[in-house]
């Protein structure tokens, strides 16, 4: 099952199993962002690149240096179905009850998948804060959650960028990178798209 964030996962080393701490639900968003963000961080540092989260004010959901330039990032998340995001977050909050998700065919989940992020991404170049921020703070980094389980990353990449690029390609460059992830055991696998 994927989390809500490493901050409220720990890994059992006798069982190598992520063992489900559940918290709040109005915690979960937080928790999950700053999963990301610290996914993020070593995602860089692998590259030889230093971040630092300076500052959590919503929006953006961080001001961040990378490299010692300041930049801000956006975090949104894909869902494959609204049902899907419920039982995840149902599933992570003690104070909510579970709500799993029906079972049922998923036709074409793959173009569903470019689809949905498509839409996210269209969405955050829309949004008149993200707007705002470019034009006080300059461009910055949007990192998209696919929460597709029957599509990859990189099945992603290959299928829907011409579709997701033609889409932004008439707007405010709002966004100078954008990074698709997907939870993992270690926390969250990035792959770079924009």
């Amino acid at each position: 099952m994927a989390t809500a964030g490493q901050s409220n996962a720990a890994r059992s080393p006798a069982a190598g199993v992520v063992v489900m701490h559940k918290m709040k639900y109005r915690d979960i968003q937080p928790a999950h962002e700053n999963s990301v963000l610290d996914s993020f961080e070593g995602y860089l540092k692998e590259s030889g690149a230093t971040f630092q989260v300076i500052e959590r004010p919503d929006p953006p959901d961080a001001l961040v240096n990378i490299d010692g330039e300041p930049c801000w990032v956006e975090i949104t998340d894909a869902f494959q179905s609204i049902e899907w995001a419920k039982s995840i977050t149902s599933y992570a909050a003690e104070d909510k009850t579970h709500t799993p998700r029906k079972s049922g065919v998923i036709f074409n989940p793959d173009s569903a998948a470019c689809e949905k992020v498509k839409e996210v991404i269209v969405k955050k170049y829309d949004k008149q804060t993200m707007k705002d921020l470019y034009l006080s703070r300059g461009q910055g980094i949007l990192l998209v959650g696919a929460y597709t389980p029957l599509t990859t990353l990189e099945e992603i990449i290959e299928q829907g960028s011409d579709l997701i690029l033609s889409e932004i390609s008439q707007k405010i460059s709002i966004f100078k990178s954008i990074y698709l992830y997907q939870n993992s055991q270690q926390g969250h696998v990035f792959s770079k798209f924009l």
